[in-house]
């Protein structure tokens, strides 16, 4: 088959969501997730009333909402099939689900908890054990009493054949021809410090020590997606922590504010390439770019008319602007007069060349050499 690269121009297919949610309990992630598939799927449509669907793998909750969403389509997703077999919830199942969504032509799709793909029965945790148990028990046959088999030996030989599957199902996800919001749990993180100097007492799958909760899922799901929040039960609905998210979405997702309707049709919007998400995205690049002069210099923008015009875009990445000048500023001070005063770009960043290699490396490998006689001496 022959390989085509398509001119950009040629290409109107219209792009697509997938819109990571995740929280504890009591940060409304059910309601959250409903409000903005409403959005998504009316702005979709173009129809008051567009069918939302809705995978329950807890027990039917989102019937609860059934009053106040009577447009869901709904899929009691469950562990055990009609038969009373225990079927679990692998990846392949969740791929099926897709793929009945796409044919039912469904303009959104929501996974509610899709953490019973990573930790409930038959999902990835569950398929890893029960590889592991199967891999040490052929290595004690083999073993026959002569020693003691450890596990841990096995470990990655188990995921080597159980995330291949999950890798598939992520694939099909970032694929879907139809939109997706995916909600999962996350759990507390205990903290060590106080006040700002508060951080996560231990690595958690956000990558962030500023961020008090590890969403129970895989820690690659979340960065595949178009955008990625938790929630937090002290302002419930409201995107606080912000895992992952472009500077097309930051003007939708103020975490002062809870997520809904409108945050699903801004975002449908910005995937049939309409909407302003593009210039907005051009206003902040040159916010930053009048950040990189120092704060006198942004000051004097900010209070132009064209600054105040820009105001309510730039205001959600204030935390960039302040760090930007701060830092432009700490430079300025910094005289050209004197050889040593300006410490400019670290070694890391400036090749090569100021790397450990050349003359550094050799002087590096000398010491090492004649420390190494000396130990023999």
């Amino acid at each position: 088959m022959a390989i085509r690269f398509i001119p950009v121009a040629e290409i109107n297919d219209q792009l697509t969501i997938a819109l990571g949610i995740s929280g504890g309990s009591g940060t409304g992630k059910t309601f959250t997730a409903l409000r903005v598939g409403r959005g998504i799927a009316e702005a979709i449509t173009g129809k008051k009333g567009a069918p939302i669907g809705y995978v329950d793998t807890e027990n039917k909750r989102a019937l609860h909402y059934k009053a106040a969403f009577p447009e869901i389509a709904h899929f009691d997703f469950t562990a055990i099939n009609d038969d009373g077999e225990l079927v679990g919830f692998g990846p392949e199942r969740w791929i099926e689900v897709i793929d009945a969504a796409e044919a039912a032509e469904l303009p959104v799709l929501i996974f509610d908890s899709f953490s019973h793909a990573w930790e409930g029965v038959g999902g990835v945790l569950d398929l890893h054990a029960q590889v592991l148990e199967r891999l040490v028990q052929q290595a004690q046959a083999r073993a026959n009493g002569r020693y003691e088999v450890d596990p841990a030996r096995f470990s990655q030989l188990a995921w080597a054949e159980v995330k291949p599957r999950y890798r598939r199902l992520i694939d099909r996800i970032v694929r879907a021809k139809t939109n997706i919001i995916i909600c999962t749990r996350a759990k507390p993180v205990m903290q060590k410090g106080f006040g700002d100097k508060a951080e996560n007492a231990r690595a958690t799958k956000t990558r962030r020590k500023d961020v008090p909760w590890d969403p129970a899922s895989d820690g690659d799901l979340m960065f595949e997606m178009t955008a990625m929040v938790i929630l937090d039960p002290i302002a419930p609905g409201c995107p606080v922590h912000q895992i992952k998210v472009a500077d097309q979405f930051k003007g939708l997702l103020d975490p002062r504010r809870p997520m809904g309707e409108d945050t699903g049709h801004a975002m449908a919007e910005w995937a049939k390439g309409q909407g302003g998400a593009q210039k907005q995205k051009e206003l902040m690049d040159f916010a930053r770019d009048k950040a990189r002069l120092g704060k006198s210099a942004f000051t004097e923008w900010w209070n132009s008319d064209e600054g105040k015009a820009a105001r309510p875009t730039v205001r959600p990445i204030m935390d960039d602007i302040t760090a930007l000048c701060a830092e432009a500023d700490r430079m300025a001070s910094q005289s050209d007069d004197d050889p040593f005063g300006n410490e400019g770009p670290a070694d890391e960043q400036r090749g090569e060349a100021f790397n450990g290699s050349d003359e550094d490396e050799m002087a590096r490998k000398v010491r090492e050499e004649t420390n190494a006689m000396a130990e023999v001496a």
